[in-house]
Order: C-alpha cells, then sequence, then structure tokens
C-alpha cells in the first residue's frame, strides 16, 4: 500500500522546471488570445498586454512572433521563481 505525500511533491517541494514550463505556456496562451482579440479588434483591451512584449504594430505577424518569444521567456522566468519562493519558504510550515 501506498501513502499520499501531504504537499505538492513527495520530497515538499514544487518541481521549479514544472512549474517554469506551465508558466510559459500560459503566459504564451494569454498572449495568444490576447493579440487575436487585437487582430481581429473586437478587446480594446487587449492592446496593452500585446505592447508589454512588442513594440511591433498590433495584430501583426511580427507582434506574434515577438510576443510569442518574450511571453515564453517571461512566463518560464516567472513560474521558475514562483517555485523557487514557494520551496525557499518551506520553513515557514514548521
Amino acid at each position: 500500500m501506498t501513502t499520499l505525500a501531504k504537499g505538492p511533491d513527495a520530497r515538499g517541494g514544487l518541481p521549479v522546471a514544472r512549474c517554469a514550463a506551465a508558466g510559459a505556456i500560459a503566459v504564451a496562451g494569454l498572449f495568444g488570445l490576447c493579440w487575436l482579440g487585437a487582430a481581429v479588434g473586437w478587446l480594446n483591451a487587449s492592446h496593452p498586454y500585446v505592447a508589454l512584449f512588442t513594440v511591433a504594430p498590433m495584430g501583426s505577424a511580427g507582434a506574434l512572433a515577438a510576443g510569442l518569444c518574450w511571453s515564453l521567456v517571461f512566463g518560464g522566468l516567472g513560474g521558475a521563481l514562483i517555485a523557487l519562493a514557494y520551496n525557499g519558504t518551506a520553513f515557514l510550515e514548521r
């Protein structure tokens, strides 16, 4: 019979690489949706989010390419930092 771990991981911490990958995928997906909204023209609120990642004209292929690349990088960095912060504050649970 196996026992279930109490935390997110049997070792008690979040896997950094997995959190980085999840962050990169999530932020890139959000960027893609906002770029689509800006390209079609129905979401004026998505323009500032697209502008966070690229200076190319809104709705252009260049904006999509550059924005996806940068959102993957920053999403991965954000996910890794969240996992590191979570693992680094494990002493607060004891």
